[in-house]
């Protein structure tokens, strides 16, 4: 029976296509009419009923609190992904490495797996880490949408008041692009996007990436002397060796009777990594590893007017997932790559030793509907479905506990419903209103004390939405949304990944009151805006560190309030600067007889190892027609800056001896040149110019100064 919510879409989707094969003539002919006129809009218009019923202008100023950043802006430049949302007001993203880090975002207090990530709207934990914000390309994106406090039911997921969806390219004429770049650290990427139309209706849409590092990067750790006694020494982290690549193809149809748009796509993804050290870097490694392979395949259908007012988009993939976890080397090593000791027993992590293959299968469906009942009045429905399962192999801990643990499966089915109605109640005044749905099934199993032990999780629950905008004149633009928002544990919640994080199958769902109230100021040359925030989050779920493996919990309650600002000016037709601030307040609001502590010591106080004031802004200057007509010289100076904060709890322990992550002041800068209209570039940027030591999180640190050379070539035909 629960296997119907995720065969659901696509029988309707099967359903609706048949009826619009039978409509009558009179029918076909508006329908057709009805299309025509889509098409003659802009490419870019068109290609966001592709993936989006809505276009990044209009986003910007719809009832939603999203920021909406344009990635063709930086084709030219050697931005990263994590760098353009780490400018966003309200967002804060935390690495613990150089390329291909784990990276953890925060969004108004948000965090951690709180914050959803999307691909086209599809979650991005479904399709493999060939499309986590990490490693892909910018040059592969059209837009980036970062949503504040309410999430919108197309997003099918359930995000607790945080979500970040990439818009990938997905241009209707002819075109290739192509770039390279070089770094620091024995840095390479390459990128290459193209789309060619076969004939009138069909087209064919392709591209990859390749990825590599050594980030043999510098760092300061302690390193035993000739006595054996640990001293601060400067060492390169010596196993810390990335390298990734995706291959993706979709050829489609486009402007059919019975489709606006139907394609079916695949994907292939590898990538293997060297595990440097611990979640706190106390521990370094020198033969851990992991890897992974993704296969992915699905389709895309859009069809507007499958019935009169009604729009229709469905999305499928399976996708398989294969990652290999090894952990079975004697030797423990020291920070500048030795080995001091040569075990008789246990691995670098595992008292086991390990190694672990995962395979992971996954579905996903999604089925959007769009229903115009008049001028004033829209609904939307939508629903996601996804099925997940995992199922491991590992010889050497089979021997070891006397039976295979892994070779049980994992399961996981999770659903997400939504129902939105938008009514216009004024000229100036929109209002829309959200309900959703989430549920899902989980059956897997712990290892607790070398004991098997079966485990399984069922949840439901419900969330309300409320968006208002009122634009009091072309100027001024204000905002007000409410979200009560849930979110459900997910698989490495539940049960962990055997290697790192442990399992803990009795975790409960978190849920949060979502407020955001925005006022924005727009003029030709001058732009503001302020926002504040407030979200009231139960149950929070945090990954508690440990040296040798951690695991999820949750933490009763807390409160984040906060203030978010933004501004820029255009100086000059070349001169421009913009900049963003972000304060936000995350307190503990759960009492002694919840926490289990002896008194209330811990109320009301702001919660450890969270930043809570930070700021970005970027001076830019651009000289057009410099040396000959379409040549563009580009040049551009950025901060980030990130005050200090506690690791643990601020009224615990001596001042002058408590964990703190220091203050963080990084700046960088760069210089690009375009030829002709931009079909050719050539682009310069040095990050970390101070060559501060950098830590987003306690202890661990991030790359100095380090230079990246990009090239690019843009053919339009």
């Amino acid at each position: 029976m629960n296997k119907l919510y995720y065969i659901l879409p696509m029988l309707v989707g099967v359903l609706l296509w048949h009826n619009s094969q039978a409509q009558s003539p009179a029918t076909n002919t508006t329908a057709t009419s009805a299309r025509q006129d889509t098409l003659k809009k802009p490419a870019t218009e068109l290609k966001s009923v592709q993936v989006s019923t809505t276009s990044a202008g209009s986003l910007q100023q719809s009832n939603r609190a999203v920021t909406v950043i344009d990635a063709k802006k930086y084709y030219n430049r050697p931005a990263t992904t994590l760098n353009l949302i780490n400018q966003s007001p309200g967002v804060r993203v935390r690495q613990d490495g150089g390329l291909g880090s784990k990276a953890d975002f925060s969004i108004n207090g948000i965090s951690g797996r709180q914050v959803k990530f999307f691909i086209n709207g599809i979650p991005a934990d479904f399709l493999g880490a060939g499309n986590r914000l990490n490693i892909f390309p910018v040059n592969a994106i059209d837009r980036i949408e970062v949503y504040k406090g309410v999430v919108p039911i197309e997003l099918g997921s359930d995000a607790l008041g945080g979500a970040i969806n990439i818009v990938t390219r997905q241009q209707l004429s002819n075109y290739t692009d192509a770039s390279y770049s070089i770094g620091s650290f024995n840095t390479h990427k390459a990128a290459v996007n193209t789309y060619q139309g076969l004939g009138d209706h069909f087209f064919l849409q392709a591209g990859g990436f390749y990825n590599y590092s050594d980030n043999n990067y510098t760092i300061t750790a302690d390193v035993p002397d000739q006595l054996g006694n640990p001293k601060p020494q400067k060492v390169k982290r010596f196993h810390d060796r990335y390298r990734d690549y995706q291959l993706n193809a979709e050829v489609g149809i486009l402007k059919k009777n019975w489709a606006d748009l139907f394609s079916i796509h695949a994907s292939y993804y590898g990538m293997d990594k060297d595990v440097q050290h611990n979640l706190v870097m106390m521990e370094p490694y020198g033969a851990v590893i992991r890897n992974e392979h993704t296969w992915n395949a699905g389709i895309r259908y859009v069809k507007q007017q499958v019935l009169p007012r009604l729009n229709l988009s469905f999305y499928g993939n399976a996708g398989q997932i294969k990652e290999h976890f090894l952990d079975t080397s004697y030797n423990a090593y020291t920070w500048d790559g030795k080995v001091y000791e040569r075990r008789i027993a246990y691995g670098e992590i595992a008292s086991s030793r390990t190694d672990l293959l995962f395979t992971t299968c996954n579905l996903v469906g999604r089925l959007q509907l769009d229903y115009a009942a008049d001028s004033n009045n829209k609904f939307s429905f939508s629903l996601t479905s996804t099925y997940f399962t995992r199922k491991g192999k590992d010889t050497i801990a089979e021997k070891y506990y006397g039976q295979d643990f892994y070779g049980h499966t994992v399961k996981m089915q999770k659903n997400t419903a939504g129902l939105a109605w938008q009514h216009q109640f004024a000229p100036h005044l929109t209002s829309t209103t959200s309900l959703k749905y989430y549920w899902y099934h989980a059956t897997g199993f712990t290892i607790d004390n070398m004991v098997f032990n079966p485990a399984g999780q069922s949840k439901q629950q419900f969330g309300i939405s409320e968006a208002l905008k009122y634009l009091l004149n072309r100027n001024l633009l204000f905002k007000l949304s409410y979200e009560y928002a849930s979110r459900l544990p997910d698989e490495m919640e539940v049960f962990g990944d055997f290697s790192l994080v442990r399992a803990n199958p009795s975790i409960q769902p978190e849920n949060s009151h979502n407020l955001n109230l925005m006022a924005k100021y727009t003029r030709p040359a001058f732009t503001a805006g302020l926002t504040g925030f407030f979200r009231l989050t139960d149950n929070i779920i945090f990954l508690q560190a440990s040296p040798r493996s951690s695991q999820y919990r949750n933490l009763l309650k807390a409160l984040s309030a906060g203030i978010e600002a933004e501004a820029s000016y255009q100086f000059t037709p070349s001169l421009s600067l913009w900049g963003n601030g972000t304060f936000q307040h995350i307190i503990n609001k759960s009492d002694k007889e919840n926490t289990g502590n002896i008194d209330d010591r811990y109320y009301n106080r702001r919660l450890p190892n969270k930043p809570f004031l930070f700021a970005n802004g970027e001076l830019q200057w651009t000289r057009r027609n410099l040396f000959s007509k379409q040549h563009t010289l580009q040049c551009w100076y950025g901060i980030n800056y990130v005050n200090w904060f506690y690791l643990y709890w601020s009224n615990d322990g001596r001042g002058d001896t408590k964990a703190v992550i220091p203050t963080q002041f990084v700046q960088q800068a760069g210089i690009s040149y375009a030829l002709a209209g931009n079909r050719a570039a050539l682009s310069f940027e040095v990050h970390n110019l101070g060559n501060a030591r950098v830590y987003d999180n306690f202890n661990v640190q991030l790359p100095g100064r380090a230079w990246t050379l990009k090239g690019r070539i843009f053919i339009d035909q």
